[in-house]
């Protein structure tokens, strides 16, 4: 249409190709890549353009003066509904143009003819669209609304910038009113990258000790290039700021006599080590450039003890971070202390340490992509996980950022011999390019890899560091069959990863969110063809990609946090620079806000906080002492102090927290039997009890620390080899302690005083339920009677007693494994009785019984209860198996007091039970059915919509037309009790008996 190529013009967006993001992605990237404001010269003539330019001053948008609404609404549904259904490459990059749409100033003339309406037009259709800023902004606060989902999950300084743009309030006060409810409930803060210090790698004895060399000389040799190494990276640091100072020239010549004295095989897998180790020590942290490492230098801030720390810090962040990513789809770049090994690697120009450096990348990529992450066990009670929880994901993301960070040096080693500017000029030097690097096989088979992430659903970890090592290639790798069919996969993933979707068992938000932006920055890159998003749809049937997490995988554990997002994919942050700008030049006017630094002084804090400052000396001091130790070391004492920390947390509720409860229980009790009959309101006694127990929290503190002192020595000294010095073994000791009590003493500060108030809230609870004032009125609610002595067995017992009856008839089983009817009969008869008695019933054992008697029912029905008997006896008889439907209807019908769902016994799954018999008898189903009709558990109409539905399942011919059967008979006579049906009689009736029972 008309309007799409205005809209799309007017943003540098070309109309060409297949939908309403197709064209030239090249130019768009690079228009992108631009300031968020970049200056626009105005044409003599032509249409109306958005200019964001910072020097014109803002026109005001105003919504009554919005041309076409009806149509700008269409537009916006359409194009929200690509947004949404993952129809456009890049998710972010849609969002950018939105907002750049959302903030332009003022329209100036753009010449273009294709621009221009169609003089001979007589419909308004056909008139263009956008010829205002009214009506981008408009269009804008349109698609924003349908994105809102997306829009919470950014940071908070994005949606704060957001709830304040006062064009957003003028044309959606409601989106306006979600955005400030979004930011006012944001709880997570993305940190800026901070800048490490070059901290050599420290001595390892286990592979560069004098026995891993072949001669003393080699291992002299090793030593002396080591020296040489930390040398040249230490002049790196030094001056690589400095102006005019270029690295080739400085350390060239120096690295390649390094590099020539590496003659041995074992001196460059040595070094390539050593090389290796030292990457992920300087760059594993965000972008390269930053973040928490193991020897990060001393913080200045904490040594100083700063009143107003956090204030502090984040101007030290803003002071120091990068001012810009290269735009919404920057190109692939080594930032920071990247660069330098980027450059030494091309400054070696050795064919030897490049092979021994792929090698060695593969093997550790191939090692932490199959590392077994733990997995924190659900808890339906918040917090009690979270110390496990914190390790568990700190953990996934360094292993994440790690990977990412090695291949994409594999990815440039590996496709530097053929990496070019431009792609081969004929078409003819192409395919002989292609021939060739056909038969070269890959570096690393990250097929059979990605393959293999996506059956483990463990895509959240696997594809973000394949995108890194597809972003290095070359303008030729798209083009070969092994690596096209790796973009066929990983676009039939973008396609699945629907946001919108959130059932059960779905891949969890976040995880989506970051899949979606590396895949949505990867198909930007201008050596991946342009047309590949578009024209691999009819490939993508070759290929399954099932986006539901099983219950064992990383895709459906909450891995991924909005600073592990922002750190893989900071040029989301460009969102937030462009609404910045468009607030920096609005400042002069009412809706902006400048934001103000107040200044701070040390002078209180240099002698206020020791603490801190102590704090900070110990950490110094145990990171000087795992240097000179060997790594093994350092991570014996994190576990411990990581389990024991655990182990704190738990001990603390099972002893203190477990004493405040009963303390509550009692006084609780002398409180009902002072008030006798006149009783109390609920909460009231809840807030008396928790004023009480509350402040004794405080005793957490000191009970955890003398946990910690008193476990961690004595795990230390039970993992450390015997051999271990005294003097280590102590020192080791202290560090855990101190961990482990930093750990326990951290989550047990924010998180005692909700955990008491919850577990008093939950006995007072179970208390009232059970010793209520009235005791018939509540025997009434409850169901019990006053004569019940509360003799039922507990929920838990009967729900483990079925589900062993449930795994025997469906998991694996010998020939003596079974089950007896007369148990079977028993064990509803306690079930019977322990709904009428209800003493220790709460609603969710109730639905889970329920469940499980539906399913205890699909079994008699198809028969696949085994039978302990007689040798010939191995199925329940019919006699038994009605006696036993009947006692389940006459359970659902008067003791469930939760729905029961019926609807379970005609879904696919247990239908399909029948399939499996020989032969099919379907008379139990056909009286159950009747039963539910006749008690007024299940309607006729919703059991007719249920067997119907089962048409639509894939069963085999033969059992299809005994279902519809089936569901004739129902039909024809529901009340007449039916005779014993085999098979052959569904499928070939008799007459007569037809014609009897009709």
């Amino acid at each position: 249409m008309l309007e799409e190529r205005n809209i799309r013009k007017t943003c540098g967006y070309s109309s060409a190709g297949p939908s309403l993001h197709a064209g030239s992605t090249q130019l768009r990237s690079k228009l992108l890549q631009q300031s968020p404001a970049p200056a626009c010269p105005t044409p003599e003539s032509g249409c109306p353009h958005p200019s964001r330019t910072g020097n014109l001053t803002a026109e005001p948008a105003d919504p009554a003066r919005v041309s076409s609404r009806e149509r700008l609404e269409l537009v916006a549904l359409v194009y929200s509904s690509c947004i949404a259904e993952n129809l456009v490459p890049n998710l972010f990059l849609e969002l950018f143009f939105v907002l750049q749409l959302l903030t332009a100033r003022r329209m100036v003339a753009a010449k273009d003819s294709d621009l221009e309406p169609n003089p001979g037009a007589v419909d308004s259709l056909e008139s263009p669209l956008f010829q205002s800023v009214h009506d981008c902004v408009f269009f804008a606060v349109q698609v924003l609304e349908h994105q809102f989902h997306v829009l919470s999950h950014l940071d908070k300084g994005t949606l704060k910038l957001l709830a304040e743009n006062e064009r957003l309030l003028c044309f959606s006060p409601v989106l306006q009113g979600h955005l400030r409810a979004a930011y006012e409930g944001s709880v997570a803060k993305v940190s800026l990258a901070m800048p490490p210090s070059a901290q050599a790698v420290s001595f390892q004895p286990e592979t560069d000790n004098r026995a891993n060399f072949s001669s003393d000389r080699a291992f002299h040799t090793f030593k002396k290039q080591r020296d040489v190494f930390y040398e040249v990276l230490r002049e790196w640091e030094d001056r690589h700021e400095e102006p005019g100072w270029d690295f080739e020239k400085g350390l060239g010549s120096r690295i390649r006599a390094m590099m020539s004295q590496l003659s041995a095989a074992c001196s460059h897998s040595h070094f390539v080590r050593l090389f290796q180790k030292q990457l992920l020590q300087m760059c594993q942290s965000p972008g390269g450039a930053g973040g928490t490492v193991l020897g990060e230098a001393p913080d200045v801030l904490n040594m100083l003890g700063a009143d107003k720390l956090g204030r502090l810090r984040r101007l030290q962040e803003r002071l120091v971070a990068p001012q810009s990513s290269g735009g919404p789809c920057p190109p692939p770049t080594f930032p920071g202390c990247q660069g330098f090994f980027r450059d030494f690697i091309l400054s070696a120009s050795s064919f030897q340490f490049n092979q021994h450096l792929m090698d060695s990348l593969s093997l550790k990529i191939r090692e932490l992509n199959s590392l077994a992450l733990p997995q924190p066990e659900p808890s339906d009670e918040d917090g009690e996980s979270d110390v496990d929880w914190q390790g568990e994901r700190r953990q996934f993301a360094v292993v994440l950022l790690s990977l990412r960070l090695l291949a994409k040096f594999l990815g440039f080693v590996a496709f530097l011999p053929y990496r070019g500017p431009e792609p081969p000029p004929t078409r003819e030097l192409q395919d002989t390019i292609l021939a060739l690097r056909s038969q070269v096989p890959p570096v690393l088979d990250v097929r059979a890899l990605l393959q293999q992430g996506l059956r483990a659903r463990r895509a959240v970890l696997t594809v973000p560091w394949l995108v890194e090592f597809l972003s290095l290639a070359d303008h030729i790798v798209p083009m070969l069959d092994y690596y096209r069919s790796i973009f066929t996969l990983l676009l039939h993933l973008h396609r699945s990863l629907v946001l919108s979707k959130e059932s059960e068992g779905e891949m969890c938000f976040l995880n989506k969110l970051l899949l979606l932006a590396v895949l949505g920055w990867l198909f930007q890159i201008p050596t991946v063809p342009e047309d590949l998003f578009f024209l691999e749809e009819g490939q993508l049937d070759a290929f399954e990609v099932d986006t539901v997490a099983s219950e064992h995988g990383l895709d459906s554990m909450p891995v991924v946090d909005q600073h592990l997002l922002y750190t893989c994919c900071p040029y989301i942050g460009e969102l937030r620079k462009l609404l910045a700008s468009w607030v920096s030049g609005s400042s002069g006017r009412s809706g902006g806000f400048v934001r103000k630094i107040t200044p701070t002084t040390t002078t209180t804090g240099l002698g206020a906080q020791p603490p801190r400052t102590t704090q900070g000396l110990q950490a110094q001091l145990a990171q000087a002492f795992f240097h000179n130790q060997p790594p093994s070391l350092r991570r014996t004492v994190e576990f411990v102090a990581e389990r024991i920390g655990s182990n704190c947390v738990k001990h603390i509720k099972a002893t203190l927290v477990a004493d405040l409860v009963r303390q509550a229980e009692s006084l609780l009790q002398e409180q009902l039997v002072t008030q006798g009959q006149e009783g109390g309101d609920p909460a009231q006694l809840l807030e008396i009890l928790c004023s009480r127990l509350c402040p004794h929290g405080a005793q957490a503190l000191t009970q955890g620390r003398e946990f910690c002192q008193k476990k961690s020595p004595g795990a230390v000294r039970a993992l450390l080899p015997e051999e271990t010095p005294a003097a280590v073994l102590s020192s080791a000791e202290n560090i855990a302690v101190g961990l482990a009590t930093e750990k326990a003493c951290a989550w047990l500060s924010a998180n005692v005083t909700a955990l008491i108030r919850r577990e008093v809230k939950a006995a007072v609870s179970r208390m009232l339920r059970a010793q209520g004032p009235e005791p018939a009125a509540r025997g009434e609610r409850r169901g019990c009677s006053r004569a019940c002595e509360h003799h039922a067995p507990l929920p838990s017992h009967l729900i483990s007693e079925i589900k062993d009856v449930l795994s025997l008839a469906v998991g694996p089983r010998d020939s003596e494994e079974g089950v007896s009817p007369e148990h079977l009969e028993q064990l509803l008869g306690q079930l019977g009785q322990m709904l009428r008695c209800r003493q220790f019933l709460c609603p969710p054992a109730e639905q889970h019984l329920a469940k499980c008697s539906v399913e205890l029912a699909s079994l008699v029905v198809a028969d696949q209860i085994p039978v302990l008997g007689p040798p010939a006896q191995q199925q329940l008889e019919r006699g038994q198996a009605r006696r036993l439907l009947l006692m389940l209807v006459s359970l659902w019908k008067e003791d469930f007091q939760v729905p029961v769902p019926l609807q379970l016994l005609l879904r696919p799954r247990n239908v399909g039970l029948l399939a499996a018999t020989r032969p099919r008898e379907w008379d139990l189903l056909l009286f159950l059915l009747r039963e539910l009709v006749e008690k007024g558990l299940m309607g006729r109409m919703e059991i007719e919509t249920c067997l119907g539905s089962l048409h639509e399942a894939q069963w085999p011919r033969d059992f299809s037309e005994e279902l519809a059967t089936l569901f004739n008979l129902f039909l024809a006579e529901p009340h007449v009790p039916q005779p014993q049906l085999r098979a052959c009689e569904l499928v070939q009736p008799n007459r007569g008996t037809v014609l009897a029972q009709s």
